[in-house]
């Protein structure tokens, strides 16, 4: 069990750090007329999207769920009025050059209003175990022409997200309608 939690800690710094180097690169990317147009294009499940030149991001499934394997043994269950949005994506190195691990994208759930939720750890890990579909890379660079599977899974209010439309905004720049 030590072991899962220190694997846990590694991924919550690498996330940390992760989106304050995609922040300062975003305030830089967008003094361009042409980024903020691109920026208010939305795009859709399973149509690639293209992250600093260096990514290409696929979001490939999205599901709501109740739980997710079993909550007595590393699964999880989704909070009283609560609901499970699981994300799958893919992301490719389409650079030269390898994508440092702290610098791979990040994901969010964003509702329509704007307001932006990060993943649960947890509910993220035991669905990468029931999937088997996560070969993610933790503290490794993605090397040029490599691609790998991820996992998110966010808890949301149940009822919050049975109305209106729901995104995955990629490092902040680009967003993907799920709903």
């Amino acid at each position: 069990m030590s072991f899962i939690g220190a694997i846990i800690v590694l991924v919550v710094l690498g996330s940390a750090f992760g989106s304050g180097d995609e922040e300062s690169a975003t305030s830089g990317d967008n003094a361009t007329a042409g980024e903020s147009v691109k920026k208010d294009k939305v795009y859709a499940v399973n149509k690639p999207v293209v992250i600093n030149k260096k990514a290409e991001v696929v979001v490939t499934k999205v599901e709501e769920l109740s739980v997710i394997g079993d909550p007595e043994f590393l699964g999880h269950e989704a909070s009283d009025g609560g609901t499970l949005v699981a994300i799958q994506t893919t992301v490719k190195n389409i650079s030269d050059e390898p994508i440092g691990s702290f610098s791979t994208p990040t994901f969010e759930l964003v509702d329509e209003k704007g307001t932006s939720y990060d993943s649960d750890i947890s509910a993220s890990s035991a669905y990468a175990v029931e999937t088997d579909i996560d070969n993610s890379k933790i503290l490794s660079d993605l090397n040029p022409g490599i691609t790998v599977n991820d996992v998110q899974v966010y808890e949301v209010s149940k009822e919050s997200y049975a109305k209106g439309k729901w995104y995955i905004e990629i490092s902040g720049k680009e967003k993907v309608k799920i709903k």
